[in-house]
């Protein structure tokens, strides 16, 4: 009898307590977040289905529109200047309005776009079609990535904001795998109509993916991030943990337009790098991929052989991904950029010369397998970085800065490498020329941001101090 009154009087274990953000750092697994992973796995593939198809439905466009390369190459660019635009300027509505909104609208602009490409009358349709698809998808990438870098528990970072970017890669390798199936038996239109499926992903993020907690205690919403931190953690099995608000919860005054990009400024050095990385880098693989079934129909080869080539590259890209990954948990983001950039570089180099010297096209396509094995995950690598070091008020703008004014190299490869073989310019020249300020940039880029953001809490990177100083 006593030892029952003593078992009653024995007081309670004190809960775990969480602060909102800290149950985000250090969060199992759990069915929702995994939900949320998969939706913005799933828009991806997408996104990267949508672009490659272009690729693929370039040589029935120039045969039914009679195109010059320099016009096909524009109809290439127009999607990646509507990329460039959209990343740069709709992530200013998601760091005010909210990430979950804003990735609704994208989602319904890209699926219009590829309606429109699919039912264009002439070129100049086809052009205006392709430019409204490329604000969409500009705009998916730096949403998606700042709603998985505020949602990511901080040991899984590194593998879970290159998720994303494999996602693409599997996008590029399922718009092959569509292409050699429509475009022989129903023509290039039929790629587009495909594209129309993520205005269908539009019920999944309403139902599944919430809005970021991040964001919403930067506006003072903490109530509604408490309900979604407590809704995640009981699906997490921690119902018994006792979750408040971060002790240091501020409203984020509103900004105007100015006001939001001046707290860029103490990471302007950072960002400029990280902007003419990717503009590098996509300036190169997209200048010469966009152009691979067209090269290789050039060469003589069927075009059905010519898909299966360029499929055969573009599987490269999630293992490129991976890559990128597992070098990201063992070193520095900015050293892993560097060795794939060097070792995807001497494959590069190789590609050009096998065409000079006109060497077997199994040395062709096996050096552009190589490079892009290597090549690929160099963007997953400086997306994540880039994701790391941005406050969460401008996350969404600074990504899309990167990311956008990035893609402008996206932009302008295509063109750039269908003028120059209009002009009658050697592959193997255009590939020398790609290949040198990539590499460059890496150094500079490794031998000035020093900051190790590996292990860190969001809150935890002082970006503007330790950037540059190496801590």
């Amino acid at each position: 009898m006593n030892e029952g009154i003593a078992k009653i009087r024995e007081p309670a274990a004190p809960k775990t307590r969480l602060s909102y953000t800290e149950f985000v750092d250090n969060s199992p697994m759990n069915s929702a977040l995994w939900l949320l992973v998969i939706g913005l796995i799933l828009a991806t593939a997408l996104d990267g289905m949508d672009l490659m198809s272009a690729s693929f439905a370039m040589p029935g466009i120039m045969k039914e529109f009679k195109l010059n390369p320099a016009l096909a190459g524009g109809f290439l660019s127009s999607a990646n200047i509507g990329l460039a635009l959209g990343a740069i300027l709709i992530p200013l509505a998601a760091d005010r309005i909210g990430r979950k909104p804003i990735f609704q609208w994208v989602l319904l602009t890209f699926a219009f776009g590829s309606l429109l490409s699919a039912i264009a009358p002439n070129y100049h349709i086809l052009l205006a079609a392709r430019f409204i698809t490329g604000l969409g998808l500009g705009a998916e990438n730096p949403v998606c990535l700042a709603m998985i870098t505020e949602f990511s528990p901080r040991r899984l970072r590194h593998l879970l904001l290159p998720t994303p970017s494999i996602a693409f890669g599997v996008g590029f390798i399922i718009a092959a795998l569509i292409s050699i199936w429509l475009i022989p038996a129903y023509g290039w239109r039929a790629v587009f109509y495909v594209g129309v499926i993520p205005a269908l992903m539009i019920t999944y993020v309403q139902k599944y993916m919430p809005e970021s907690i991040r964001f919403l205690l930067s506006k003072g919403r903490a109530e509604e991030a408490g309900a979604i931190a407590r809704r995640m953690a009981d699906r997490a099995g921690m119902a018994d943990v006792e979750l408040v608000p971060p002790p240091a919860v501020r409203t984020e005054p509103k900004r105007s337009l100015f006001q939001q990009l001046a707290l860029l400024k103490p990471v302007w050095l950072p960002t400029l790098l990280l902007i003419i990385f990717l503009f590098c880098s996509f300036i190169q693989t997209f200048g010469v991929t966009a152009w691979l079934p067209a090269l290789f129909v050039r060469q003589g080869i069927t075009l059905t052989r010519s898909f299966g080539y360029v499929l055969m590259i573009m599987a490269m890209a999630p293992f490129s991904h991976l890559i990128g990954m597992w070098l990201m948990a063992r070193m520095k983001r900015q050293a892993a950029a560097l060795l794939m950039t060097t070792v995807a570089t001497i494959f590069f180099v190789l590609f050009g010369l096998s065409f000079a010297y006109r060497w077997p096209i199994y040395v062709i396509v096996g050096s552009q397998v190589l490079q892009a094995l290597f090549s690929q995950g160099v963007v997953s690598v400086v997306f994540t970085f880039s994701a790391e070091i941005f406050p969460t008020p401008v996350r969404g703008v600074g990504v899309g800065l990167v990311g956008g004014i990035g893609r402008f190299g996206a932009a302008f490869g295509p063109f750039i490498v269908g003028l120059a073989l209009h002009w009658g310019a050697q592959l193997s020249h255009i590939v020398y020329l790609l290949a040198v300020p990539l590499f460059v940039i890496a150094v500079i880029t490794y031998f000035t941001i020093k900051v190790d953001p590996r292990g860190q809490a969001l809150e935890e990177i002082n970006a503007g101090k330790q950037l540059l100083a190496g801590h």
